[in-house]
This record gives C-alpha cells, structure tokens and sequence, in this order.
C-alpha cells in the first residue's frame, strides 16, 4: 500500500471517530502536509484505571476518563461509585485488584513519508518541549510525539482506600498541573508545524 493509500484511509478513520477538541487544529495542520498524517492522537488526560492484577494491561478497566483539569470531589465520586463491587482480591492466587490515578500527557502518531521527513517532524515535537518523542516505526516511519508528564499513583486496592482524602486532593492538584503543561506544549507545536511546508 502506498503513503498516499495509507494517509487517504487514516483520513477517513478519523473523519469517522473524531477527535479531543483541543488537538483537532494540530491534526488538522498535520494531515495538510504532503509527507504527514496522523494515525492516533489523545490530547492528554487524568483517568481513573482498575487493574484486576499486577501485568493485566489487557484486562484493565477505566472508571472515569476526563480530558482536562479534574476535581478532587469528580475523583471521589467516581472511587465511591465502585465501593460494593466485587474487590477482585483472591488470597490464594494473590492477586489484589488496585485502583490507579494515572495522568498522561498528549500523545500524537506521526506516519511520515520517509526518514528525512521524520526527522523534520521529530525536530519541531522537540522545539515544541515534547523531548520523548521517537521514531515507532522504521517500516512506516511513524513518530510518536509524546511529552515528559506522565503521573501514576494507586488509590484503591481491594476496594479499600490507601490514601486520605486530603492526599487525594494533593494528588489531583499535581495532576491537574501536569495537564495543563503538557497542553500549553501543544499550542508551541501548532506554532512550530508552521516551519514544515
């Protein structure tokens, strides 16, 4: 399949699925160029993830997803929600079910049409303050443009609280700060897509 096969088919998906508000300018700008489209993208944000055990990615379950700044109280009440359900803890296999404060900063797929193009595209992510971003993929040339705030904190394990409510406000506060600073990245990298023609 070609780039431009592959770029008119990725269009398409999105088109389908939408986008986070906030990133839509940059996806838009992006999938402009000629040597660029986008493949997936999240604009960063604060989730509430239930892991049945230790390494089940798999079989994770969100609770509550929020794409901006989060409240201490939206938090607790999403944690309230889940009290009564089955805590998921079996002594004997020693699993223990956790639940998980987890922040993650924009993240943004790149498919680039060749090595040189991205190259340019891992220049501006790192003008822009996103300084993890890497090449995915040589096959496909495929950036990954993904910035340092990352936060990850367990609240919940076997249904029972580990922290204070207090600690909960101090941690939905570092949250929050992340956030918002990995979002004001993203508005230096809709400035700095301008240098790529």
């Amino acid at each position: 399949m070609t780039f431009e096969e592959r770029k008119k088919r990725a269009l398409k998906r999105l088109a389908e699925r939408g986008a986070d508000a906030d990133i839509v300018e940059i996806l838009e700008r992006i999938n402009r160029l000629e040597n660029f489209f986008t493949t997936s993208s999240c604009s960063g944000r604060i989730v509430l993830l239930k892991i049945p055990h230790a390494g089940s990615k798999r079989e994770a379950e969100f609770i509550a997803k929020w794409h901006r700044p989060v409240s201490a109280a939206e938090v607790l009440l999403a944690l309230k929600s889940m009290q009564g359900r089955n805590a998921g803890c079996s002594a004997a296999s020693g699993e223990r079910e956790e639940i998980w404060l987890i922040e993650q900063p924009p993240i943004i797929h790149v498919a680039c049409r060749d090595l040189r193009s991205a190259e340019e595209m891992l220049k501006v992510a790192y003008a822009s303050g996103f300084k993890y971003s890497n090449l995915k993929s040589l096959k496909h040339f495929v950036v990954e443009i993904l910035s340092t705030e990352r936060m990850d904190v367990p609240l919940c394990e076997c249904g029972r609280m580990l922290c204070t409510a207090e600690y909960i406000e101090f941690v939905v506060s570092r949250a929050n700060f992340l956030l918002n600073r990995a979002k004001r990245k993203l508005k230096r990298l809709l400035e700095n897509l301008s240098y790529i023609e």
